[in-house]
């Protein structure tokens, strides 16, 4: 009978020690994944926030060109060509921007709303 009962708790105390060991481990992890999802999260807010600077800048230049008149060439010229340098900084940032997302993603954060 003492046997059964010794190895019962030499069974009980090993299963227990596993799932300390493994508790700790993730308290050991957890902080260290969420400082790392917090810094994912801070650079796509930063990327979101120059996103719609961006789109700004795009509406703005929109309205300089229809209030430019015909004769100012020059302007027009220099207005539609920061028009296109806009618009490919905005396809640059739209691409890297889905480039983060997709790494919070990889990361397992949780709570990414898209």
């Amino acid at each position: 009978m003492k046997s059964i009962l010794t190895v019962i708790l030499l069974a009980l105390s090993n299963h227990l020690y596993a799932q300390e060991e493994a508790l700790l481990q993730d308290a050991v992890n957890q902080p260290v994944q969420s400082l790392r999802c917090k810094e994912l999260f801070h650079d796509r807010s930063d990327k979101i926030k120059v996103q719609q600077r961006l789109n700004g800048l795009i509406k703005r230049n929109e309205q300089l060109l229809k209030n430019t008149p015909k004769t100012k060439e020059t302007l027009l010229g220099r207005l539609k060509s920061n028009q296109v340098k806009i618009r490919n900084e905005l396809y640059l940032t739209n691409l890297r921007l889905e480039s983060m997302e997709e790494n919070i993603v990889r990361s397992g954060c949780p709570g990414l709303s898209l």
